[in-house]
């Protein structure tokens, strides 16, 4: 099995492996689809696609996972006013237009100060075609591809609703959720609303994420400032280069110059030799290109260590580094 991002053409075979996630029950199932198709193309919505080689049962697509950065107010409301339907609210604001997912400026700024609260949408399996032991491997991938997708952000608080009882049993066996609600409250007062029974808010925050010491969701709230404080067109940079592209390669995809990759290169080159501390071998100067790929390497291994230099925030001026910060 191996995962990756999302794309356009995988959106409904992805849903269809659970479709109590979807988020159809406010606006109907077409509603839904086309908020879906807004949703993945948001700075806050980040996916993981499971798939196998050879397809099981005709398969390729066994397992799906997504998340979304929503607003405080919005995260707030929903642990104030527990009820059930997490995630159709989520689909009924982008379907009205009045979306509570965070927009790029929004997401610097909660990334930055403050924090950022998580709705995790997605995260189920083939529950009808996997063994066992492909369902562990599904739910270990579904895991890394979280802590790959999520850490280094400044992680407030992370929401789900769990739809059925063996999702409860699953969020229990974590051992690190807190049950916000099992909406209890809400059927007494409404006995025929059409919401099941077996559904249950839980959260995480900083106070409960490290019961379990070298868990992912402890990991993920071991928050540390950037240093290198990259400007939004070096962490694109960066990024791409991450996936192994060469200049040439980035100055297509980037669809910018030769000459402005290189520039941009440089630019990082000398950023990261103001910090000698954790680039010793950046500052002798040197420009030949054997050097130059070397200085590469340098900049992108320390990336790949400290993905919170590669996440949107708002620049303040030269930060100083706070390590292992819980917020």
């Amino acid at each position: 099995m191996l995962w990756r991002a999302i794309c356009d053409h995988d959106l409904v075979t992805c849903l269809d492996i659970d479709r109590a996630h979807i988020g159809a029950e406010l606006v109907g199932e077409i509603g839904a689809i086309a908020a879906w198709k807004i949703l993945i193309r948001s700075c806050s919505f980040q996916s993981a696609v499971i798939e196998t080689d050879p397809p099981i049962a005709g398969h390729r697509i066994v397992s799906f996972g997504a998340s979304v950065f929503v607003s405080r107010a919005f995260a707030d409301e929903e642990v104030a006013n527990p009820r059930p339907g997490l995630n159709a609210r989520i689909i009924a604001s982008i379907d009205c237009g009045q979306s509570v997912l965070l927009n790029q400026s929004q997401l610097r700024s909660a990334n930055t100060k403050g924090g950022l609260d998580l709705v995790v949408l997605y995260g189920n399996w083939r529950r009808d075609i996997l063994s066992a032991n492909l369902v562990s491997e599904a739910q270990t991938l579904l895991a890394l591809s979280f802590l790959h997708l999520h850490q280094g952000f400044r992680l407030n608080r992370i929401l789900v609703e769990s739809k059925d009882q063996q999702e409860i049993n699953y969020t229990a066996a974590a051992g690190l959720w807190h049950i916000v609600s099992d909406f209890r409250q809400f059927h007494a007062e409404h006995p025929t609303t059409h919401w099941n029974r077996d559904r249950v808010l839980a959260s995480v925050t900083v106070e409960n994420a490290f019961r379990v010491p070298g868990s992912i969701v402890a990991m993920l709230f071991q928050y540390r400032e950037p240093v290198l404080a990259l400007q939004e067109a070096d962490q694109q940079l960066v990024r791409a280069a991450l996936t192994g592209a060469t200049d040439d390669e980035l100055a297509r995809n980037l669809q910018i110059s030769l000459s402005s990759v290189k520039k941009r290169w440089r630019s990082l080159f000398e950023r990261a030799s103001t910090h000698a501390e954790l680039f010793p071998n950046m500052c002798d100067g040197l420009e030949d290109a054997g050097r130059g790929r070397q200085k590469r390497q340098f900049i992108l291994t320390y990336a790949r260590e400290h993905p919170e230099e590669l996440r949107p925030f708002e620049s303040t001026g030269r930060q100083q580094p706070r390590l292992w910060s819980c917020r």
